[in-house]
């Protein structure tokens, strides 16, 4: 009877070894969730990250749109100004020193430039403009609370701002982009696109003249991971593939897309990789809880 118990106990054990696994599983693939007074904010494009010093990265758009702030960018000495109010920080890119105020200050990390977008340290930004933020790595959540809920710059409600809050205004924000079904593809170089497709991928131009040459890419694919709903990955890829198809070496638009579908959950990584054909070199990478980025630049 006791070597019956002992048996069973040791069954027991087993079974709840191999679950473990499962839980830690389920566990890592949380996507990055972030908060402003309570309301969770949905990134439509450029997604936040944690980078390599376990701090959450921004785009710098993100404190322009949620946290009221006036965002400015001095090309020759790469530096991010944010304005809110009597409180001006500064940050170089690559650097760790930055200043609130005029007075000089020290973080871990830096603002960074990656895919032809300017991201920022969530907690430092947020802080030097007097929000608090709280960090729950059990629900890998970032919270952020601005006092009574009311950006400091206009004294108004930041649900009006927030993408993917009741009061944000989605006619606003796609009528100031081109959308799949709702309005006409923008055209750079011979590349035909939306800027927002039903399947979610996000596609953009950065601007591109002809007098940049190879020095300034033509468009950036962003296929996003961790959607709101649920991901149509499949859709996203075939969005993704039409756009390359365009003007891209066919047998260099199937290699890229072969590279792409190799990741599948945010926590997924894909080193950088330089695709190219007689014309085009195509940069594709995805970080740590990152979306797949596909730049496109002349050779």
């Amino acid at each position: 009877m006791k070597q019956k118990k002992t048996g069973i106990i040791l069954m027991v054990f087993i079974l709840i070894m191999t679950m473990l696994p499962t839980f830690s599983s389920a566990a890592a693939k949380l996507s990055l969730r972030v908060e402003l007074n309570g309301e969770r904010i949905i990134f439509p494009d450029a997604q936040p990250y944690v980078d390599k010093n376990n701090r959450v990265q921004v785009p710098v758009r993100f404190v322009s749109e949620a946290l009221g702030a006036k965002v400015g960018w001095t090309s020759k000495t790469k530096t991010v100004s944010i304005q809110l109010e009597e409180t001006s920080v500064n940050l170089v890119i690559d650097k760790k020193t930055y200043t609130v105020t005029g007075a000089s200050k020290q973080m871990d990390t830096a603002a960074l430039r990656k895919s032809n977008r300017t991201f920022v340290p969530l907690r430092f930004v947020s802080e030097a403009l007097g929000a608090n933020v709280k960090w729950d790595s059990q629900n890998f959540t970032v919270s952020i609370t601005t006092g009574d809920g009311v950006t400091a710059s206009t004294g108004e409600s930041n649900s009006s701002i927030i993408p993917g809050s009741p009061n944000f205004d989605w006619d606003a924000w796609e009528a100031s982009r081109s959308v799949e079904g709702k309005t006409e593809k923008i055209t750079t170089e011979g590349f035909s696109f939306y800027s927002v497709y039903k399947s979610g991928l996000g596609v953009s131009d950065d601007g591109y003249k002809k007098e940049d040459g190879n020095t300034r890419t033509l468009i950036i694919i962003l296929i996003s991971l961790g959607d709101v709903g649920g991901d149509n990955l499949d859709e996203k890829f075939k969005d993704a593939e039409e756009v390359l198809r365009q003007k891209v070496d066919g047998k260099v638009v199937d290699s890229i897309i072969n590279y792409v579908k190799q990741k599948n959950d945010r926590e997924d990584e894909l080193e950088e990789k330089v695709f190219k054909d007689d014309t085009y070199r195509i940069v594709v990478a995805s970080g740590y809880m990152a979306g797949i980025n596909i730049e496109i630049w002349y050779k």
